[in-house]
């Protein structure tokens, strides 16, 4: 069987091919295919020798193992189709998932680049915003403190108003106090000095030489009324009192 193998593969061209294990196919075949002992060379040699010489029955016989080879051979090479098929495709499917981790890869390469501009494009921003804020915050600030300043300003105003006022409070009771006072005291005073002064205008209108008469008697060029003298009296003045001017003439009046 083994010489029968070996001779239909040298026939179809096998015996030449790298036939190994990485196909799948069991190795002791194509240790039957490549390998011939020396004795099996020997009896092939001799079948070779001998096979002219075999009837129609050795024929027969012959034709039935080759066909059977033929068979074996075409089993041998579909299965060794199979697994360089399988192979082809295995290899295929590595390159289309290299080309599928380095196309994924370019894509995230791409993702993360689109998204660092556009971190770094919002962080632009961003930092403009801040620095903004900032000056805003620091106006404010200031704008605060200049208004506590105001507030305290005025507070401090408020107090030394309202403490003048207190004061001026104080000063109006003091002076309304002393303006009753002495309105009292100018009272009972006027009550006073109107007594006196009508007695003082009637004393004035006595004569004072003689204070038993009016005074009637308007001394010129003065014009002035003696309060001092009467008509009796006259005669004896010689210059006006008031004004003590010389007496030229004097001129009698007569008073309600």
């Amino acid at each position: 069987m083994t010489v029968e193998a070996q001779f239909c593969s040298e026939n179809l061209g096998l015996t030449d091919w790298p036939m190994s294990s990485d196909l799948g196919i069991d190795d002791g075949v194509y240790l039957n295919l490549q390998e011939r002992p020396p004795q099996q060379t020997n009896n092939l040699h001799h079948h070779h020798q001998g096979f002219q010489f075999v009837g129609i029955n050795g024929y027969n016989q012959g034709a039935s193992s080759t066909s059977s080879g033929n068979n074996w051979s075409s089993m041998a090479f579909s299965q060794f189709l199979s697994a360089l098929l399988d192979k082809q495709i295995q290899e295929i499917d590595w390159v289309l998932h290299l080309q599928n981790e380095g196309l994924k890869a370019t894509l995230q390469a791409e993702s993360r680049h689109q998204l660092l501009y556009l971190l770094q494009r919002y962080e632009s921003k961003w930092t403009t915003l801040m620095l903004q804020r900032d000056e805003s915050l620091v106006l404010a600030t200031k704008k605060s403190k200049e208004l506590q300043q105001c507030l305290r300003k005025i507070e401090m105003e408020k107090q030394n108003w309202q403490r003048k006022a207190k004061e001026s409070e104080a000063k109006v009771a003091e002076l309304n106090s002393t303006l009753i006072r002495v309105t009292e005291r100018e009272a009972e005073s006027f009550c006073g000095s109107s007594n006196r002064g009508e007695s003082e205008k009637t004393m004035k209108n006595w004569c004072k030489l003689c204070r038993s008469r009016r005074s009637c008697v308007v001394l010129l060029p003065c014009r002035h009324l003696c309060s001092c003298s009467c008509k009796s009296c006259e005669a004896f003045v010689g210059f006006c009192p008031v004004c003590e001017s010389v007496k030229e003439a004097s001129m009698e009046v007569y008073l309600a």
